[in-house]
This record gives C-alpha cells, structure tokens and sequence, in this order.
C-alpha cells in the first residue's frame, strides 16, 4: 500500500454554506440602515439648492420694489432675472403690493420627501425676507422654516 504523505482529512477549501449566508446577512443589515441615511442625506441637499436658487432672485426683486412698489407677478418674475424652470425648480412669483410679494420654488426631482414641495421666500412691505417651506424640518435645515 501506498503512502500519500497526508495525514487526516484534506484541508478545506473555500466557505460554507452558513459563512456565505452570514455575510449576506450583515450587507443586509448595513443596506437597512445606510439607505434611509443615504436619502435624508440627498433630500437636504435637493431642499439646500432650491434654498439657495430661489434666494437669489431676492436681490433682482428687492431693487424693481424699491421703484415700484406694485407689479404684476409676470414684472416680479422678471426682476428676479431667474428662469422659470431650472433643473431643481419651477419658480413662480406673486404679484407684488405695496412691496408685499413672494418667490415660489417647486422642487423638481429628489426623493419622494421633497418632489412637488414648495421653497416660498415672503417679503414684506419692509423688505424684509422670511423662508418657509412645505418639507419636513429636518431636511430644511436653519435657512427655512419647515413643518
């Protein structure tokens, strides 16, 4: 009879079926918990960009008020020098009186928290500027009230 030199069973190779089902399981679990992260994470920025899109038509109206104080929405939008659609937002404007107008941005795209939800910039017959939107708070950030 002849020796092969090996003592006992032969060495294992590769994993088992329970190693690979445990690793599975683990790339599950850090799925669950990064992807909910992941999309709060790109809804504040989608909200951050409409923020600061709409916010910088304020500079264009703030001036056309300081003249006239009445416009129609159409001359509010104009003096904003935005254009009416970007790829974050559908503006829209209101018609101003007595310097009381507002800048409207419908968010375009984004997760399903923000998609279709408004950015509003209000001014005041003052001129002061007050942001609310329809988002939830803690994708508005400090910049813009949200409920």
């Amino acid at each position: 009879m002849k020796s092969t030199g090996t003592c006992g069973p032969a060495p294992q190779r590769g994993f088992t079926l329970i190693e690979l089902m445990i690793v599975v399981v683990i790339i599950g679990i850090l799925a669950a918990l990064a992807i909910p992260a992941y999309q709060d994470y790109v809804a504040k920025a989608k909200v951050g960009v409409a923020i600061g899109e709409a916010a910088a038509g304020k500079t264009g109206i703030d001036t056309e008020l300081v003249l006239k104080p009445n416009l129609p929405a159409a001359d509010v939008m104009e003096a904003s020098k935005l254009r009416t659609t970007t790829s974050n937002c559908t503006f829209t404007t209101a018609e101003a009186t007595a310097g009381v107008t507002n800048l409207i941005c419908t968010i375009i795209g984004g997760p399903s928290s923000v998609d279709g939800k408004k950015v509003t910039w209000a001014r005041s017959g003052e001129g002061a500027w007050t942001c609310t939107t329809e988002v939830l708070k803690k994708h508005a950030g400090v910049a813009c009230t949200g409920v």
